[in-house]
């Protein structure tokens, strides 16, 4: 399977038949604050699944289920991996929300013919002033005459993946800061077509100018270096006008209080502020100013100030896993990003060090586990099950669980450290 070359999208549906998708979400039940009901469980799944892919950067770097279970992208390029993690993970998300939203009902249709048919009305029904010159292309229009809608999805995946607007300097110009409005809209699209019968014809034109509307939002949001400007407009597939608009703007600057942000889910919402976050790092340090400018943000996004500091540590944890990865990274003084973070771990622990020794409790196995090895060494498989329950536990504490995106490489050695047993971190080497 290689995008590169055309019927990759036949290769990559013959891979996923035999290798079919999870239903669920393995992120699914993992909590963003400790109050049941603020957000939609399906959706902070997928936040917690995409987190460390880097889709919501812009920067698919590392693929959904990395233990065996993602498309290969071994022998691919860059820009090729670039779709591969994000169709990947756009199809992950429609297989296991279907699930989701059909919990109890009767569904004889298979997940992946129906993410497929999703993932093709969302891409060929795209309004013609958001496409490429505000036209659908000849090519483009030659291959729907002939009903080789296979062919057509993979130009126009292509054309809205591959497009110069990264905010990471990837060290070719693939992908956007917008592709994770992609993903997110075809889920949207989804729940639309199983929830309201909606048709792509009627429905999905009106989803678009929400989305535009959206990318325009954010291309107003103040940033470090508006230089960057051009690079954001050429991704955004914003209309010429529009575009000329935003770019008036960005010269004369906008307060913040002067945005008007549409109406958005929690999940894009905290998309932006993601974002947000990233760019006030560009500078490789945060001032006062730009902390002020984050505050300013989380009120204006209608977020809690506990997600500022999540999305701060989900950030920090992204660039220090791929910090050699990307330029963005070689800006940066990644020891100072690890120890702000290994700093913010150990507070936070200490904050939830209760909670945590509680659900540990409760944990039978892990908590024999963790007083044998007072006293006894464990084995190899016996510390590989202490490791992942550890884990699971972090996950159930909405205040941890950010900490264990990268694989629990910061959050495991200080919680071993703090917890109330006669335990080393050695106790766990390998």
């Amino acid at each position: 399977m290689n995008p590169s070359r055309t019927g990759w999208f036949r290769a990559y549906i013959e891979f996923r038949r035999a290798h079919p998708l999870p239903e669920t979400l393995p992120t699914l039940g993992v909590k963003i604050l400790e109050d049941t009901g603020l957000h939609n469980e399906s959706d902070q799944a997928v936040y917690f699944l995409l987190q460390p892919t880097g889709l919501l950067y812009g920067a698919p770097l590392r693929q959904p289920f990395p233990d065996g279970d993602s498309a290969p992208i071994r022998f691919q390029d860059r820009s090729a991996r670039a779709m591969t993690i994000h169709l990947d993970a756009m199809m992950a998300c429609l297989v296991a929300e279907r699930r989701y939203l059909l919990a109890g009902l009767r569904d004889e249709s298979d997940p992946l013919d129906a993410a497929i048919q999703l993932v093709k009305e969302y891409h060929l029904h795209i309004p013609a002033e958001y496409r490429a010159h505000a036209f659908t292309p000849p090519s483009l229009r030659g291959l729907l005459r002939r009903r080789d809608e296979h062919a057509a999805f993979e130009k126009e995946f292509a054309r809205r993946v591959l497009v110069t607007g990264n905010l990471l300097l990837l060290r070719t110009p693939i992908a956007n800061i917008f592709l994770f409005l992609d993903l997110y809209h075809c889920l949207l699209w989804q729940r639309k077509r199983l929830l309201e019968g909606a048709s792509p014809e009627e429905a999905l034109p009106a989803q678009y100018h929400e989305q535009m509307a959206q990318r325009e939002a954010l291309l107003k949001v103040p940033r470090a270096g508006w230089a960057l400007i051009e690079r954001f407009l050429r991704a955004s597939m914003l209309p010429r006008d529009r575009r000329d608009a935003l770019r008036k703007m960005a010269r004369k600057g906008i307060a913040f209080d002067e945005i008007e942000l549409p109406d958005m889910p929690w999940l894009i919402r905290r998309y932006f502020l993601g974002l947000t976050v990233m760019t006030a790092y560009l500078d490789q340090t945060l001032t006062e100013e730009e902390l002020a400018l984050l505050e300013k943000a989380v009120d204006k996004l209608g977020l809690w100030h506990e997600e500022l500091d999540q999305s701060r540590a989900a950030f920090e944890s992204f660039i220090v896993t791929h910090g050699r990865a990307i330029s963005f990274g070689h800006s940066l003084k990644l020891f100072n990003v690890a120890e702000h973070l290994r700093e913010q771990a150990q507070m936070t622990v200490l904050k939830n060090l209760d909670s945590v020794v509680r659900e540990i409790k409760e944990t039978h196995e892990l908590y024999a586990l963790l007083i044998k090895s007072t006293h006894t060494p464990l084995s190899a498989e016996e510390k590989r099950r202490v490791r992942a329950q550890l884990l699971d536990v972090i996950k159930t504490i909405p205040a941890l669980a950010i900490f264990a995106l990268p694989g629990g490489g910061v959050i495991l050695p200080i919680l071993i450290r703090l917890l109330p047993f006669n335990l080393l971190p050695s106790s766990f080497e390998d």
